[in-house]
């Protein structure tokens, strides 16, 4: 108590403080914590007897002066023994005593002597030598030493006090900076020394493709402690923590030494974490180690590793947590992953050469990755079996055997480039949009429809393997679709590709789809709602857009009248626009829409020809597998299934077979895009035998951009194929990624590499020469072309004017066409002799549908457009117009064409012979009259006058004469095969020189006897009876009153 009374306050705060220190330094340090108590008590007791510290230094100091003066030695060693004598009769003090108010000398010997009390020799003094002027003058100079010498002790615990309050200030310093990092430390969180693994790709098959690391770089697969060999285990705590069973989550040395080098700069200021702290550092603190900021952050991971981790968890499971944690090269993360990435075995069946390796990698993954650095990774694996030697894992003769082993001959799988990286970057791209989860965060195994023997295809041809590319700039986006599930099955995402997650040009790449439109928003609408067949017809002409502009076809020119399979096969711009234009646009955006593309809003013209914001390879592709199906949309995708690692959760995706059209649509677009392809308009698609069916399609420059750039020849921008099988649908985008004057495609150069990059792919698609399968709903059908409606063929139709089409059933042609129906023969058929001519004409009648007339109102269709005239003018002088062929007939009955009129006379030069007469076109003879025949003479006659049916008989007579206005003619009488049939046979005059023709027999004499003028006059009496004509021609001579004529 007496000791207490004695301290201030801040004495009992300073020696709280020496205890609080005391006791942190064992919690910390363990036993080296007990190395702190003789320092405290020492530092305890320095304080607290602080002048007698002071005197002790003070006499340090003049022993060390070492004074040589004999003199001086001899006055001390009297006043010792004076000293002595006295102390001898006195009372002796403790050293405590002494120390509390006494001086100390210490002579040459560094004996102590005690001087006693200044009180004592005071009071001494002043008894026994009251009188004693010598004592006093002593009494005095003692007096003022002794002030002198405490006044330098006060000077010297002054200094000691100030000394001693700066390490408490350090001290609480440090205390401070304890409390700072227990404070600032977040909450421990154990669930992140957990890792989720890595998410697995599986193809079609079950096999892996690929493994997705957590964050997008960490591939992991954890093991558990008893997975590891002891082998392993003994390697990592070799060289990366050798105490690690030791310390208590921190080794104190390596730690005090790091943090030294690191504040003073020296050295690496590293080395110094455990394990332990490693693992702190990895998943609870930071990575910072430079600076206060690496200080501080080292400092935190002694607190977690020391009161958090190494409290909670066995070593085991630190280790456990340690080798799952770390990044080992590359993306592999954990030993297990990076013992299948470099060995190709389970990190269990490692031997001491592939764990030594594995353990040296720790230190800088990437600098010692075995597979692209085996030289710096052996060496770095020999370091960790000198390590392993030292410590005692292994023995001498291991260390050398092992070093013999070459690094390079451990690795199976060498370092090269992430395959199926756009495939499996469209599988990331679906699983969050569909089912928001990123595999990079989320463990799974994810089952999707990948066909590695197609990928690989694409991919050598992408990267340049199979391939020789136009240059290293152009670049290409494909997808493939299996059309009956909408399963995707290979993707072919681009060029040069460089990183993860970079742009896809399979389905990111929003292009003009140029024609490749045309069958979804002109013809497949048609087909759907306006019932066009593979024949309808177009008039490929001048035609502009609604708003005014002109459209023109690719080629510059046009091809007139075509139906519908030539429009789309050759790809023409015009009539695709009128198909856009004939149909309603709702239902066409309804159709596209469908089919999963996105036009633009409103819906405009030039979507008719693909110029609207465009679409991808794989919305293409999709579009397109519902035309080969029958009908039905798929929504494409990549994933099938999903299954959570954690919890074995699975999730099915199920895509619905929507159909969007009728299976009657899907197989006219077949059959055309078949064609297509069949005639070499394939776009690099076609294979000799097999059923393909594909579209082309550019998109061109407007004239502002071409002059901006300076594009010479024909430039375009986007060139696409888009083709499919009974089985596969599959696209092909070609083009550059941005425009400049150097690099732009043209339609010749750059469809010519465009078709042989699409027939490069084709190669990699499986064929069939199944055809596409089609349904009741659909007749196949002859068509006479150009007629319209459309009307059947018939029997004398020329062979290129039949076309075989495809209707939707019910809507097929059932009438004949009349257009070649067989012409009837000519009638009335007169003679003239002038000298050895032989005049000949003849009556005809050309039909109605040949007649201008009617051509015009026949051609006013509109499916006609403005062609009109043209087409009446085309219709008659289809093949050199209808006319007349005169042909001379042989004994044998063989017929010799004279010559081909149009007027309806000839005039004849030969001698006696047949003449036949037929109604024909010039050059084409199929549906030519049978032929009215007559015979000629040299002697101007004809051998039966006319009569060229033997079945009539008439009381005509062939030779008259009359007066001018006196001719009058008895009735007629008719005979058919010896039978009278004049009441029901029809009797037609005629006035050849006149152009006269009546069926009346008394206005027939009027007219005869209006003539004015003598002459000779050809009547013509034709009789038809039974559908058969007979003709009499009977010369009549004219004279005058007074003449007579025989």
């Amino acid at each position: 108590m007496k000791i207490l009374k004695k301290l201030s306050v801040f004495d009992i705060i300073i020696g709280i403080l020496f205890i609080v220190i005391t006791f942190l330094s064992i919690m910390l340090f363990k036993w080296l914590g007990l190395l702190a108590i003789p320092i405290l008590i020492l530092m305890i007791y320095i304080y607290y007897n602080s002048d007698k510290i002071a005197i002790l230094i003070r006499n340090l100091i003049k022993n060390i002066s070492k004074k040589s003066s004999v003199e001086e030695i001899e006055i001390n060693n009297n006043k010792r023994k004076n000293i002595d004598n006295k102390n001898n009769k006195k009372k002796k003090y403790s050293i405590d005593d002494e120390f509390e108010d006494n001086d100390i000398i210490i002579d040459e010997k560094k004996e102590i002597l005690y001087e006693k009390k200044e009180k004592d020799i005071v009071k001494k003094v002043s008894k026994n030598n009251s009188n004693n002027k010598i004592k006093n003058k002593s009494k005095n100079k003692s007096v003022k030493n002794n002030k002198e010498k405490k006044k330098k002790r006060n000077i010297l615990k002054v200094i000691l006090t100030i000394f001693l309050s700066f390490c408490i200030i350090c001290v609480l310093a440090v205390a401070a900076f304890f409390a700072y990092i227990v404070v600032t430390t977040e909450d421990f969180d154990p669930n992140k020394l957990t890792y989720r693994d890595q998410s697995v790709v599986y193809d079609k098959n079950g096999n892996t493709i690929a493994e997705l690391g957590v964050g997008g770089s960490e591939k992991r697969e954890s093991v558990s402690y008893d997975d590891l060999p002891q082998v392993l285990i003994d390697a990592i705590i070799a060289t990366e923590d050798s105490r690690f069973f030791q310390h208590n989550g921190v080794d104190a040395p390596r730690f005090l030494k790091a943090s030294i080098e690191q504040v003073l700069h020296i050295g690496s200021g590293g080395g110094a974490s455990t394990l332990t702290m490693q693992v702190s550092k990895n998943n609870l603190t930071s990575t910072e180690s430079k600076g206060i900021e690496g200080i501080i952050r080292k400092f935190r991971d002694v607190y977690i590793s020391v009161f958090q981790i190494e409290k909670k968890y066995t070593k085991e499971q630190i280790i456990e947590f340690y080798v799952n944690d770390n990044l080992l090269g590359g993306s592999n993360y954990g030993v297990e992953q990076a013992s299948q990435a470099y060995f190709g075995k389970s990190v269990s069946e490692l031997n001491l050469a592939e764990a030594s390796a594995l353990a040296g990698i720790f230190q800088t993954p990437n600098k010692y990755r075995p597979d692209l650095h085996p030289d710096a990774c052996e060496k770095r694996r020999n370091t960790v079996l000198s390590l392993m030697k030292r410590h005692g894992y292994i023995t001498e003769e291991e260390e050398e055997a092992t070093k013999a082993i070459s690094v390079e001959s451990l690795i199976v799988n060498k370092a090269q480039t992430e395959t199926y990286q756009g495939y499996i970057e469209t599988v990331i791209d679906e699983l969050e949009e569909k089912l928001k989860i990123n595999p990079y965060e989320v463990s799974l195994k994810i089952y999707t429809a990948l066909d590695t023997s197609i990928q690989n295809g694409i991919d050598k041809i992408m990267s340049g393997e199979t391939y020789t590319w136009q240059n290293d700039v152009v670049q290409a986006g494909s997808a493939v679709v299996d059309v009956n599930t909408g399963e995707v099955i290979a993707i072919g995402a681009g060029r040069n590709r460089d990183g993860e997650r970079t742009w896809n040009y399979a389905t990111q790449a929003r292009r003009h789809p140029g024609s490749t439109a045309k069958p979804l928003f002109d013809y497949g609408p048609g087909f759907e709602y306006s019932n066009y067949s593979t024949y309808t017809l177009f008039n490929d002409e001048p035609w502009t857009y609604t708003n005014g502009p002109s459209v023109s076809n690719w080629d510059g020119g046009f091809q007139g009248l075509i139906t519908l399979r030539t429009a789309l096969a050759e790809s023409r711009n015009i009539p695709a626009l009128k198909a856009f234009q004939q149909n309603n646009k709702s239902n066409i955006k309804d159709f596209v829409t469908k089919l999963g593309i996105k036009p633009e809003e409103p819906l405009h013209e030039a979507h008719a020809i693909g110029g609207f914001t465009g679409a991808t390879p794989l919305e293409m592709a999709a579009a397109y597998a519902a035309f080969a199906n029958g009908g039905y949309y798929i929504e494409p995708h990549t994933v099938n299934k999903v299954e959570y690692r954690s919890t074995g959760e699975v999730k099915e995706l199920k895509y619905t077979k929507e159909r969007v059209m009728e299976a009657s649509t899907a197989y006219l677009i077949n059959n055309v895009l078949k064609y297509a392809v069949d005639i070499y308009h394939d776009g690099g698609a076609r294979v000799a035998g097999k059923t393909v069916a594909a579209k082309t399609g550019t998109s061109s420059f407007d004239d502002a951009t071409v002059k901006k750039y300076g594009l010479r020849g024909d430039p375009v921008n986007d060139l696409w194929t888009v083709a499919y099988t009974p089985q596969y649908s599959y696209s092909l985008w070609y083009g550059y990624k941005e425009l400049s004057s150097e690099y732009y495609n043209t339609n010749s150069v750059g469809g010519s590499y465009k078709n042989s990059l699409m027939r490069a792919i084709t190669k990699c698609i499986p064929m069939t020469s199944e055809g596409f399968s089609m349904p009741d709903t659909v007749v196949q059908s002859q068509v006479e072309f150009g007629t319209w409606p459309a009307q059947l063929p018939s029997e004398y139709t020329p062979s290129d004017l039949i076309r075989t089409e495809y209707f939707k059933k019910g809507t097929q042609p059932t009438e004949t066409s009349t257009r070649f129906q067989k012409f009837s023969d000519v009638t009335n058929i007169e003679t003239t002799k002038n000298g050895r001519t032989t005049k000949i004409t003849w009556d005809y009648t050309i039909p109605e549908e040949f007649t201008e007339s009617y051509l015009k109102k026949y051609f006013s269709q509109n499916v006609f457009g403005n062609g009109t005239n043209n087409f009446v003018n085309q219709r008659l002088n289809y093949a050199g117009g209808i006319g007349y062929g005169i042909y001379s007939e042989d004994s044998s009955g063989n017929l010799k064409l004279l010559a081909f009129v149009t007027d309806k006379e000839y005039n004849y030069t030969g001698t006696v012979g047949k003449i036949v007469i037929k109604v024909q076109y010039k050059d084409y003879t199929a549906n030519a009259s049978d032929g009215a025949e007559i015979k000629v003479s040299s002697s101007g006659t004809n051998p039966d006058d006319g009569n060229n049916n033997k079945n009539f008989d008439v009381n005509i007579l062939s030779l008259g004469s009359a007066s001018i206005g006196n001719y009058s003619e008895k009735d007629i009488i008719v005979k058919y095969k010896n039978k009278d049939v004049t009441k029901d046979s029809v009797i037609t005059y005629m006035i050849s020189e006149l152009n006269y023709r009546t069926n009346s027999k008394d206005e027939f004499i009027s007219k005869i006897n209006e003539i004015t003028e003598t002459g000779t006059y050809n009547l013509r009496y034709q009789i038809s009876y039974n559908g058969e004509s007979y003709t009499r021609i009977k010369k009549l001579y004219l004279h005058a009153n007074n003449e007579t004529r025989n």
